[in-house]
């Protein structure tokens, strides 16, 4: 038996195992990410002695009737389910089941990015009794010990920012099974990457990302707090670590300060990050390499700095770019590009710029998508305004009524005069130019000397690129 039950839904909540084996095979995968959210809020929960289960629903290959199954074993008095706006229809539906076989025994609440982007979802949504916008530690914790004493709850409530993140304990990693998340760095290393958050918030606001929805407001932990937890770990993921913070060089002081800590504790770890190319810089890229970090992922998302900072609003130069690789490439850091296509009034011309980027700043991997318009974002409302999507969408889609799949049914943005066949051609063009070209191949051989375990992760790369070539990489995407 546990006090609470902590649910993070999956994309489609699956009826029998045939559909989940059905799913994998034509290149479906939910592993790779460890839902961070319901990990600190096992951890709170914990320390504020309440017993927790944790349940990740697709990489556990579990179906509803396993999760009733385990619910009846469990017997929580309290159910908590976190979701994004990708897995909204199967958080509705399992709440919806809840509510079928256990009425108002068990209270259920929604959590995680969707609500946040939607905070008046539960006035739609009535099988959720409560429900927690933003950081939930606090607040949830709350919200329990209310339940437990007999309180009945309901409505959405404001969660409360925690200001010093070194109060919050370790994820709870102990109440899962690390193994099922099989990332791409696992063919470096044959183990689980061991996801690290070392900050919350992110001051940008990009006009594709919900962040400025969730959260801008800046907070890092100390960087002997995370390399405490590094350590506490180390045997379980032998050394390797990703970080998921949005932009890890966003305090160049607390970046050298990190970076030496690990050197002075001679913790041998090796990590990859994500950032902004305009905090990068010969000094932070010197010490990332002597710290450890191999790979850098930069979010770059078009190659035209019209389209880069007028309608993305990304405030990134090419030249901040180019000096961002080049000062990598020196210390032999490996460099990814996440690109994107698709933005209003976005011109061919300059698609074509985003096509040659990579292969023009001398990167090591590049990512390409189609613009989604996703709740919480700027592009989002513009689509709304401009009467390009409904209003309705996520009421639709979170009913089911769209179908199963995010990929699959959620619209992608088209800008005017263009077709989705069009931009899916541009996607398909943007990674042969980049992996079939000379230059590549050949910095991709030497990479294989320095590195011998990213041949490995290069054949994968390869079954990728296959899919994406044949598909376009809109339904079942790998990329």
């Amino acid at each position: 038996m546990s006090d609470v039950l902590l649910i993070h839904a999956p994309i489609i909540l699956y009826r029998d195992k045939s559909e989940i084996e059905q799913f994998r095979w034509h290149g479906g995968d939910e592993r790779s990410y460890q839902p961070f959210g319901i990990l600190y809020l096992a951890a709170c929960l914990e320390k504020a002695s309440h017993s927790v289960t944790i349940m990740d629903v697709a990489p556990e290959g579990k179906t509803l009737e396993d999760i009733l199954l385990e619910i009846d074993m469990i017997k929580p008095k309290v159910i908590g389910i976190s979701s994004m706006t990708t897995s909204i229809p199967s958080a509705v539906a399992l709440a919806q089941s809840i509510k079928q076989k256990y009425g108002n025994s068990i209270p259920v609440g929604l959590g995680g990015v969707h609500l946040c982007c939607d905070p008046t979802f539960l006035e739609r949504f009535k099988m959720f009794d409560f429900g927690v916008v933003g950081e939930g530690e606090k607040t949830f914790i709350n919200i329990v010990g209310r339940i437990k004493k007999g309180e009945r709850i309901s409505g959405t409530f404001q969660g409360e920012i925690t200001e010093d993140l070194d109060d919050i304990p370790f994820p709870a990693r102990h109440l899962m099974n690390s193994k099922i998340y099989l990332r791409e760095e696992q063919l470096k290393f044959e183990v689980p990457a061991a996801g690290i958050m070392g900050s919350r918030g992110c001051p940008y606001h990009c006009s594709f990302c919900c962040i400025p929805s969730i959260g801008r407001r800046v907070r890092i932990r100390s960087a002997k707090n995370v390399i405490d937890e590094m350590e506490s770990i180390y045997d379980t993921c032998r050394g390797f670590y990703s970080f998921v913070d949005d932009c890890f060089t966003i305090s160049k002081e607390h970046t050298l300060s990190f970076c030496q800590e690990i050197i002075n504790r001679k913790l041998d770890a090796k990590w990859i990050i994500s950032t902004r190319a305009n905090t990068m810089d010969e000094e932070v890229a010197k010490a990332l390499a002597r710290a450890g970090c191999t790979d850098v992922y930069f979010g770059v998302e078009s190659g035209n700095e019209r389209v880069r900072n007028e309608v993305i609003k990304k405030q990134a130069t090419d030249k901040q770019i180019a000096r961002a690789i080049a000062v990598c490439k020196k210390e032999r850091i490996l460099t990814n590009l996440f690109l994107m296509v698709g933005f209003p009034g976005e011109t061919k011309k300059e698609m074509m710029d985003t096509t040659r980027i990579g292969n023009k700043m001398g990167a090591d991997m590049i990512g390409i998508h189609i613009t989604m318009p996703l709740p919480g974002t700027e592009i989002f409302n513009y689509c709304v305004k401009n009467k390009i999507i409904h209003e309705d969408i996520i009421d639709r889609y979170a009913r089911g009524e769209m179908g199963r799949g995010f990929r699959d049914v959620w619209p992608l943005f088209v800008p005017e005069g263009y077709t989705l066949k069009d931009l899916i051609d541009i996607k398909k063009k943007t990674y042969m130019n980049f992996y079939l070209s000379p230059a590549w191949i050949l910095r991709r051989i030497k990479t294989w000397f320095l590195i011998p375990n990213k041949f490995k992760e290069d054949i994968k790369l390869f079954k990728i690129a296959l899919h994406v070539f044949a598909t376009g990489g809109t339904k079942g995407q790998l990329s």
